[in-house]
Parts: C-alpha cells; structure tokens; sequence
C-alpha cells in the first residue's frame, strides 16, 4: 500500500464540485468514502459517481498494491488472534474403547 506524494486526479475530479472526468482509474486505487450519517468505508475509485450521487464525500485516496496490502487497509488486525472466548482449540483426544471386553470360553471336550 502506497500513499501519494499528492492527491490523484481522480482524487481531485471526485472533491471537486463539478469535475470533469479524467478517465477510468487504474485498479489499485481505491478512495475512503463518507456517507452522510457519517460512517465511513474504502472502496474502489471506480465507483466514485455513484457513491458521490448518494451524496456520499471522498476524504482520501490508497493505491493498493496487493490483496494483502487491501486486508491491511480495510481490515488492520485481522491477522491477530481471536478474541478470548472466540477462539478454538482442538477437542482433546479421548481414548474410550468401543470394544466390549473380551470374553473367553474354553470349551472342553
């Protein structure tokens, strides 16, 4: 994940009033969106026209390099372990015999 020295043209279309379009975004860029209830999210800059028709605002730009870099993003922490009272553990091996015991009957003749 990388942070530009400035913001991006489509950064600076997406934060202007009525900007002009600048063309397709590259892929790995990806802007944080603010909704009007004022949750905020990333995503991609791809859907910065329809995000901005919800009235949502654009507050920041990510070039995200790999998928690794995007869970960082969005999900910083997520390769920590669970929360106690998550977390599993593997059931302990019991050895229960399923076998009856053995009976032996001697026979004579």
């Amino acid at each position: 994940m990388s942070e530009s020295s400035g913001p991006s043209p489509w950064l600076q279309a997406a934060q202007a009033e009525q900007g002009e379009p600048v063309g397709t975004p590259p892929g790995n860029l990806y802007f944080s969106y603010k909704k009007p209830d004022g949750d905020e999210f990333i995503g991609p800059a791809s859907s910065a026209e329809e995000y901005l028709k919800l009235g949502y605002t654009v507050t920041g730009e990510h070039t995200v390099e790999d998928s690794d870099s995007f869970r960082d993003l969005v999900s910083p922490g997520s390769l920590e372990p669970p929360a106690s009272g998550v977390e599993t553990a593997a059931p302990e091996s019991t050895s229960t015999s399923t076998q009856s015991p053995e009976t032996t009957t001697e026979s004579s003749a």
